[in-house]
């Protein structure tokens, strides 16, 4: 049972994040978890939403093993995703199941097999939420993952298996966990 003060708590934290998601969304948003209750209980307080969400989820499962990135691409435009023009979208991709409509994918990048796109995490003390945006002709390598509140530029490139939780320069090669830049100036570029 929640006590009075919790309960005010958890109202202000609902309209807190009410308030973001009908903002631009340009900051990532941060919320302090309560052991007293679960955040679940903050962004998705109804039942209607909790339909919603696994409406979309479903949605998002059938995404990720259709045959033809066309089809991908309409199944994700369907549930919020921004998606570009020939966004290659190979097997297995996962994309923010919760808050789709945080991710963007600019015309032309390429998402290799197995890689994941999250726009909220969690840490033992707070809940996490920002934009995921992968830039015009990126290519994102396989089984990598990008974190929450990430911008992957322009022509960049995210070797396979990378954690990517830092933005990532226009043109830039990164790579690891944590993705670091792999080179300053390759010799093709001079």
């Amino acid at each position: 049972m929640l006590t009075n003060d919790l309960k005010e708590l958890r109202a202000a934290q609902r309209r807190k994040f009410r308030e973001y998601m009908a903002s631009d969304r340009d900051v990532p948003f941060v919320l302090e978890r309560n052991d007293a209750y679960c955040i679940d209980e903050v962004i998705c307080p109804t039942l209607g939403a909790q339909l919603r969400r696994s409406l979309r989820y479903i949605v998002m499962l059938i995404a990720r093993i259709a045959p033809s990135c066309a089809l991908k691409s309409f199944l994700y435009r369907l549930v919020g995703v921004t998606v570009g023009k020939r966004v290659c979208f190979t097997p297995g991709v996962v994309v923010e199941p919760l808050f789709p409509e945080l991710v963007t994918f600019d015309d032309g990048c390429c998402l290799g097999m197995g890689c994941r796109f999250f726009a909220h995490e969690f840490t033992a003390t707070h809940f996490r939420l920002g934009r995921i945006h992968i830039g015009k002709g990126a290519v994102i390598g396989g089984y990598s993952t990008v974190s929450s509140g990430v911008k992957v530029g322009e022509r960049a490139t995210v070797g396979g298996s990378s954690f990517v939780n830092r933005d990532v320069a226009d043109g830039d090669t990164v790579g690891g966990v944590p993705a670091k830049s792999l080179v300053s100036k390759r010799k093709w570029d001079e």
